[in-house]
């Protein structure tokens, strides 16, 4: 076996124990982020979180590297352009062992104020080409079982964009793909915290887990 067959065969998961670490931190970070205008763009908000994220002392601490909107690629198609850019890639170090397992989070604005009025984005967030969809189609967790999806909630009103996004997924539960309860619930990945909801999806490899924060912005 040469070395090209070993480097498909050793396609590592990302270790479940890591990540309420990181979901703690962006939740712990987040609140101290705050928007700087009443419509600002989805990737300026991350970029600031980006910077609290990698000074974040406990997440410091953990074999854990953050990427922000790194391209990634379809390893297994001739495609030559990339599939995706995920707003935050947290890989896991195994040594020389590669490629490092990687646990993707994407971030959507919720409950924005536009000139033209208040807009919920749940469409964006839940059905739209960057939302959900990223990892129901596989373009990012591709042969893992989890990543994760940031809200931002622009009014503030966190518990009112949950249950928007918590319908709109019933609603569209054959598009995502879910499994019982085909809905949004909380988390008990963080023991005692209810901040972290989740939803099941039935993928070809196998069922994923979405993890679910909104934050008030």
């Amino acid at each position: 076996m040469n070395l090209g067959d070993e480097a498909t065969k050793w396609i590592p998961l990302f270790p479940t124990e890591e990540i309420p670490f990181i979901l703690a931190a962006v939740l712990r970070c987040s609140v101290i982020l705050r928007k700087k205008h009443a419509t600002e763009h989805e990737n300026k908000i991350s970029n600031r979180l980006r910077k609290l994220l990698i000074r974040d002392i406990d997440l410091r601490k953990r074999p854990i590297e953050l990427d922000r909107e790194t391209l990634l690629y379809d390893d297994d198609s001739d495609e030559e352009n990339p599939i995706g850019r995920p707003d935050f890639r947290f890989r896991y170090s195994t040594g020389t062992r590669k490629p490092w397992p990687y646990f993707a989070i994407e971030a959507k604005r919720l409950h924005v104020t536009f000139s033209s009025g208040w807009k919920s984005c749940v469409s964006e967030y839940i059905t739209g080409d960057q939302g959900m969809m990223c990892f129901v189609e596989q373009r990012y967790g591709r042969g893992l079982d989890s990543g994760g999806m940031l809200g931002y909630v622009f009014d503030g009103n966190v518990e009112a964009a949950r249950t928007s996004v918590a319908a709109s997924i019933e609603a569209s539960r054959e598009k995502l793909k879910t499994v019982r309860p085909f809905k949004l619930v909380l988390s008990s990945v963080l023991p005692g915290d209810s901040h972290v909801s989740e939803t099941i999806h039935a993928l070809a490899h196998g069922d994923f887990i979405i993890y679910h924060l909104f934050v008030a912005v």
